[in-house]
Protein backbone atom coordinates (compact mmCIF):
# COMPACT_ATOMS: atom_id res chain seq x y z
CA UNK A 1 0.00 0.00 0.00
CA UNK A 2 1.35 3.43 -0.97
CA UNK A 3 1.74 6.23 1.58
CA UNK A 4 1.21 8.67 -1.29
CA UNK A 5 -2.23 7.19 -1.97
CA UNK A 6 -3.15 7.46 1.70
CA UNK A 7 -2.08 11.12 1.69
CA UNK A 8 -4.31 11.69 -1.32
CA UNK A 9 -7.23 9.97 0.43
CA UNK A 10 -6.84 12.24 3.45
CA UNK A 11 -6.61 15.30 1.19
CA UNK A 12 -9.91 14.31 -0.47
CA UNK A 13 -11.54 13.92 2.95
CA UNK A 14 -10.25 17.32 4.07
CA UNK A 15 -10.85 19.25 0.83
CA UNK A 16 -14.14 17.66 -0.15
CA UNK A 17 -13.43 16.70 -3.77
CA UNK A 18 -10.90 15.11 -6.10
CA UNK A 19 -10.33 18.47 -7.83
CA UNK A 20 -9.58 20.37 -4.60
CA UNK A 21 -7.36 17.57 -3.30
CA UNK A 22 -5.39 17.54 -6.56
CA UNK A 23 -4.10 21.06 -5.90
CA UNK A 24 -3.03 20.12 -2.37
CA UNK A 25 -1.08 16.98 -3.33
CA UNK A 26 0.39 18.48 -6.54
CA UNK A 27 -1.32 16.03 -8.90
CA UNK A 28 -3.75 16.31 -11.77
CA UNK A 29 -7.37 15.39 -11.06
CA UNK A 30 -6.96 12.37 -13.33
CA UNK A 31 -3.95 11.18 -11.34
CA UNK A 32 -5.92 11.54 -8.10
CA UNK A 33 -8.71 9.41 -9.55
CA UNK A 34 -6.21 6.74 -10.67
CA UNK A 35 -4.58 6.68 -7.23
CA UNK A 36 -7.93 6.11 -5.55
CA UNK A 37 -8.85 3.31 -7.94
CA UNK A 38 -5.48 1.69 -7.22
CA UNK A 39 -6.03 2.04 -3.46
CA UNK A 40 -9.43 0.39 -3.78
CA UNK A 41 -7.85 -2.46 -5.73
CA UNK A 42 -5.17 -2.87 -3.04
CA UNK A 43 -7.79 -3.03 -0.29
CA UNK A 44 -10.41 -4.87 -2.38
CA UNK A 45 -13.12 -2.49 -1.20
CA UNK A 46 -14.89 0.52 -2.71
CA UNK A 47 -14.14 3.75 -0.85
CA UNK A 48 -16.28 6.21 -2.81
CA UNK A 49 -19.87 6.62 -3.87
CA UNK A 50 -19.29 7.38 -7.55
CA UNK A 51 -23.01 7.72 -8.27
CA UNK A 52 -22.67 11.20 -6.77
CA UNK A 53 -20.99 14.12 -8.53
CA UNK A 54 -18.39 14.77 -7.38
CA UNK A 55 -17.73 11.32 -5.84
CA UNK A 56 -18.00 11.18 -2.07
CA UNK A 57 -16.40 8.93 0.51
CA UNK A 58 -18.68 6.08 1.46
CA UNK A 59 -18.84 4.46 4.92
CA UNK A 60 -15.73 2.32 4.28
CA UNK A 61 -13.83 5.32 2.99
CA UNK A 62 -14.73 7.48 5.98
CA UNK A 63 -13.69 4.67 8.34
CA UNK A 64 -10.31 4.39 6.61
CA UNK A 65 -9.41 8.10 6.86
CA UNK A 66 -8.37 8.12 10.58
CA UNK A 67 -6.34 4.93 10.06
CA UNK A 68 -4.67 6.58 7.05
CA UNK A 69 -3.77 9.60 9.20
CA UNK A 70 -2.14 7.28 11.75
CA UNK A 71 -0.06 5.53 9.10
CA UNK A 72 0.98 8.87 7.57
CA UNK A 73 2.07 10.13 10.99
CA UNK A 74 4.13 6.98 11.57
CA UNK A 75 5.73 7.38 8.15
CA UNK A 76 6.51 11.05 8.82
CA UNK A 77 8.16 10.09 12.10
CA UNK A 78 10.28 7.50 10.33
CA UNK A 79 11.41 10.04 7.73
CA UNK A 80 12.12 12.66 10.39
CA UNK A 81 14.21 10.14 12.31
CA UNK A 82 16.17 9.24 9.20
CA UNK A 83 16.75 12.85 8.24
CA UNK A 84 17.75 13.81 11.77
CA UNK A 85 20.38 11.12 11.88
CA UNK A 86 21.71 11.88 8.39
CA UNK A 87 20.69 8.36 7.36
CA UNK A 88 20.18 9.04 3.64
CA UNK A 89 23.05 7.40 1.81
CA UNK A 90 23.73 5.40 -1.32
CA UNK A 91 22.97 6.64 -4.83
CA UNK A 92 19.96 8.47 -6.25
CA UNK A 93 19.79 8.38 -10.04
CA UNK A 94 17.67 11.24 -11.35
CA UNK A 95 16.91 12.29 -14.90
CA UNK A 96 16.23 15.86 -15.99
CA UNK A 97 15.08 17.72 -19.08
CA UNK A 98 17.66 20.18 -20.44
CA UNK A 99 15.74 23.27 -19.24
CA UNK A 100 16.19 22.15 -15.60
CA UNK A 101 19.92 21.46 -15.78
CA UNK A 102 21.23 24.97 -15.19
CA UNK A 103 18.82 26.14 -12.49
CA UNK A 104 16.55 23.74 -10.62
CA UNK A 105 18.73 20.62 -10.66
CA UNK A 106 22.11 22.06 -9.54
CA UNK A 107 20.51 24.14 -6.80
CA UNK A 108 18.52 21.13 -5.60
CA UNK A 109 21.61 18.93 -5.57
CA UNK A 110 23.60 21.53 -3.64
CA UNK A 111 20.97 21.57 -0.90
CA UNK A 112 20.71 17.79 -0.80
CA UNK A 113 24.50 17.52 -0.54
CA UNK A 114 24.55 19.91 2.42
CA UNK A 115 21.69 18.07 4.15
CA UNK A 116 22.82 14.50 3.39
CA UNK A 117 26.61 14.37 2.92
CA UNK A 118 26.61 10.56 2.53
CA UNK A 119 24.18 10.68 -0.39
CA UNK A 120 25.48 10.39 -3.97
CA UNK A 121 23.37 11.69 -6.86
CA UNK A 122 23.83 10.77 -10.50
CA UNK A 123 22.14 13.01 -13.09
CA UNK A 124 21.02 11.75 -16.50
CA UNK A 125 19.92 14.39 -19.05
CA UNK A 126 17.22 13.63 -21.58
CA UNK A 127 13.86 14.57 -23.06
CA UNK A 128 10.66 13.71 -21.22
CA UNK A 129 9.64 10.69 -23.34
CA UNK A 130 12.99 8.94 -22.98
CA UNK A 131 13.22 9.77 -19.27
CA UNK A 132 9.81 8.21 -18.63
CA UNK A 133 10.89 5.07 -20.48
CA UNK A 134 14.04 4.84 -18.34
CA UNK A 135 11.94 5.11 -15.16
CA UNK A 136 9.70 2.29 -16.38
CA UNK A 137 12.77 0.14 -17.06
CA UNK A 138 14.21 0.82 -13.60
CA UNK A 139 17.19 2.76 -15.00
CA UNK A 140 16.21 5.96 -13.18
CA UNK A 141 14.81 6.48 -9.68
CA UNK A 142 13.00 9.63 -10.79
CA UNK A 143 13.08 12.42 -13.36
CA UNK A 144 12.31 16.13 -13.50
CA UNK A 145 10.28 16.37 -16.71
CA UNK A 146 7.19 17.69 -18.46
CA UNK A 147 3.83 16.29 -17.35
CA UNK A 148 2.66 13.51 -19.69
CA UNK A 149 -0.57 14.03 -21.62
CA UNK A 150 -2.27 11.22 -19.68
CA UNK A 151 -1.62 9.71 -16.22
CA UNK A 152 0.32 6.43 -16.18
CA UNK A 153 -1.01 4.02 -13.55
CA UNK A 154 2.34 2.50 -12.53
CA UNK A 155 4.15 5.85 -12.34
CA UNK A 156 3.78 8.59 -9.73
CA UNK A 157 3.63 12.22 -10.83
CA UNK A 158 4.18 15.25 -8.58
CA UNK A 159 3.76 18.69 -10.14
CA UNK A 160 6.41 21.27 -9.27
CA UNK A 161 5.54 24.37 -11.26
CA UNK A 162 3.76 25.85 -14.24
CA UNK A 163 6.18 27.48 -16.66
CA UNK A 164 4.46 29.93 -19.04
CA UNK A 165 5.58 29.89 -22.67
CA UNK A 166 6.95 33.18 -23.94
CA UNK A 167 8.48 34.79 -27.00
CA UNK A 168 12.21 35.31 -26.61
CA UNK A 169 13.69 38.14 -28.71
CA UNK A 170 17.07 39.94 -28.91
CA UNK A 171 17.51 42.82 -26.43
CA UNK A 172 17.20 45.60 -29.03
CA UNK A 173 14.17 44.22 -30.90
CA UNK A 174 11.47 46.84 -31.52
CA UNK A 175 7.79 46.08 -31.14
CA UNK A 176 5.81 44.01 -28.65
CA UNK A 177 3.28 42.15 -30.80
CA UNK A 178 4.43 38.51 -30.63
CA UNK A 179 2.53 37.47 -33.78
CA UNK A 180 4.08 40.25 -35.86
CA UNK A 181 7.56 39.44 -34.56
CA UNK A 182 7.12 35.72 -35.31
CA UNK A 183 6.08 36.50 -38.89
CA UNK A 184 8.84 39.04 -39.47
CA UNK A 185 11.92 37.49 -37.85
CA UNK A 186 13.81 34.18 -38.30
CA UNK A 187 12.61 31.45 -35.93
CA UNK A 188 14.69 29.22 -33.68
CA UNK A 189 12.50 26.23 -32.90
CA UNK A 190 12.40 24.41 -29.57
CA UNK A 191 12.92 20.76 -30.49
CA UNK A 192 9.74 18.96 -31.56
CA UNK A 193 11.19 15.81 -29.95
CA UNK A 194 10.36 17.51 -26.64
CA UNK A 195 6.71 17.45 -25.55
CA UNK A 196 6.71 21.21 -24.99
CA UNK A 197 8.16 21.66 -28.47
CA UNK A 198 5.12 19.89 -29.92
CA UNK A 199 2.81 22.14 -27.90
CA UNK A 200 4.59 25.17 -29.37
CA UNK A 201 4.24 23.75 -32.89
CA UNK A 202 0.51 23.13 -32.34
CA UNK A 203 0.01 26.72 -31.16
CA UNK A 204 1.79 28.13 -34.21
CA UNK A 205 -0.48 26.07 -36.47
CA UNK A 206 -3.63 27.21 -34.64
CA UNK A 207 -2.52 30.82 -35.07
CA UNK A 208 -1.81 30.25 -38.75
CA UNK A 209 1.77 31.47 -38.37
CA UNK A 210 4.31 30.20 -40.91
CA UNK A 211 7.70 30.85 -39.37
CA UNK A 212 11.03 31.13 -41.18
CA UNK A 213 12.86 28.40 -39.29
CA UNK A 214 16.65 28.70 -39.17
CA UNK A 215 17.47 26.01 -36.58
CA UNK A 216 15.93 23.57 -34.10
CA UNK A 217 17.54 23.08 -30.66
CA UNK A 218 16.64 21.27 -27.42
CA UNK A 219 18.80 23.39 -25.08
CA UNK A 220 17.24 26.54 -23.63
CA UNK A 221 20.69 27.96 -22.91
CA UNK A 222 21.74 27.42 -26.53
CA UNK A 223 18.52 28.99 -27.80
CA UNK A 224 18.98 32.00 -25.50
CA UNK A 225 22.52 32.50 -26.77
CA UNK A 226 21.42 32.30 -30.41
CA UNK A 227 18.65 34.81 -29.77
CA UNK A 228 21.04 37.14 -27.92
CA UNK A 229 23.29 37.22 -31.00
CA UNK A 230 20.34 38.34 -33.12
CA UNK A 231 19.97 35.08 -35.06
CA UNK A 232 16.22 34.90 -34.54
CA UNK A 233 13.37 34.70 -32.04
CA UNK A 234 12.06 31.66 -30.21
CA UNK A 235 9.19 30.39 -28.07
CA UNK A 236 10.41 28.80 -24.84
CA UNK A 237 9.19 27.98 -21.32
CA UNK A 238 9.99 30.49 -18.59
CA UNK A 239 12.10 28.47 -16.16
CA UNK A 240 10.66 28.16 -12.66
CA UNK A 241 14.19 28.37 -11.24
CA UNK A 242 16.70 30.43 -13.21
CA UNK A 243 20.36 29.54 -13.66
CA UNK A 244 23.25 31.75 -12.53
CA UNK A 245 23.53 33.53 -15.90
CA UNK A 246 20.53 35.17 -17.55
CA UNK A 247 21.06 36.93 -20.86
CA UNK A 248 19.23 40.26 -21.28
CA UNK A 249 16.88 38.99 -23.99
CA UNK A 250 13.35 40.37 -24.09
CA UNK A 251 10.56 38.08 -22.90
CA UNK A 252 7.10 38.78 -24.30
CA UNK A 253 3.88 37.11 -23.13
CA UNK A 254 1.97 35.13 -25.76
CA UNK A 255 -1.49 35.35 -24.23
CA UNK A 256 -3.79 32.95 -22.44
CA UNK A 257 -4.53 30.61 -25.34
CA UNK A 258 -1.19 28.81 -25.06
CA UNK A 259 -1.03 26.47 -22.09
CA UNK A 260 2.00 26.57 -19.77
CA UNK A 261 4.46 23.71 -19.50
CA UNK A 262 3.90 21.79 -16.25
CA UNK A 263 7.19 20.62 -14.77
CA UNK A 264 7.23 17.89 -12.14
CA UNK A 265 8.89 14.86 -10.62
CA UNK A 266 8.08 11.44 -12.07
CA UNK A 267 9.00 8.19 -10.32
CA UNK A 268 7.87 4.59 -10.09
CA UNK A 269 4.82 4.12 -7.93
CA UNK A 270 5.73 2.67 -4.52
CA UNK A 271 9.44 3.32 -5.06
CA UNK A 272 11.74 1.85 -2.43
CA UNK A 273 13.41 5.27 -2.27
CA UNK A 274 10.19 7.10 -1.44
CA UNK A 275 11.53 8.90 1.68
CA UNK A 276 14.48 10.25 -0.29
CA UNK A 277 12.26 11.24 -3.22
CA UNK A 278 10.00 13.08 -0.78
CA UNK A 279 13.02 14.98 0.56
CA UNK A 280 14.16 15.84 -2.98
CA UNK A 281 10.66 16.97 -3.96
CA UNK A 282 10.31 19.18 -0.89
CA UNK A 283 13.67 20.77 -1.71
CA UNK A 284 12.54 21.50 -5.27
CA UNK A 285 9.20 22.94 -4.09
CA UNK A 286 11.06 25.26 -1.69
CA UNK A 287 13.28 26.51 -4.53
CA UNK A 288 10.29 27.10 -6.82
CA UNK A 289 8.47 29.05 -4.11
CA UNK A 290 11.56 31.16 -3.38
CA UNK A 291 11.82 32.04 -7.08
CA UNK A 292 8.08 32.60 -7.61
CA UNK A 293 7.81 36.29 -6.66
CA UNK A 294 10.15 37.24 -9.52
CA UNK A 295 8.43 35.03 -12.11
CA UNK A 296 5.60 37.10 -13.62
CA UNK A 297 7.75 40.25 -13.64
CA UNK A 298 9.99 38.70 -16.27
CA UNK A 299 7.18 38.76 -18.85
CA UNK A 300 6.02 41.71 -20.96
CA UNK A 301 2.45 42.13 -22.14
Amino acid sequence: MSIRRLKTLVAIAEEGSFAAAAAVVHLSQGAVSMQMKALEEDLRVELFDRAKRPPELNEAGRALVPKARELIALYAGMVESAVGSGAFFGTLTIGAVPTALSGLIPRTLARLRDAYPDLRVRVVPGLSAELMTQIERGQLDAAVMTEPARPVSHLAWRALAQEPLMLLTPPDTLGSDPLELLRAMPFIRFSREAWVGRDIDDWLRRKGIRVREVMELDSLDAISTMVYHNLGVSIVPLRCVEGPVRLPNRRIALGRDIKPRVLGLMSAADSAKEPLLDAAFRTMIDLVREEAPAGPARLEG
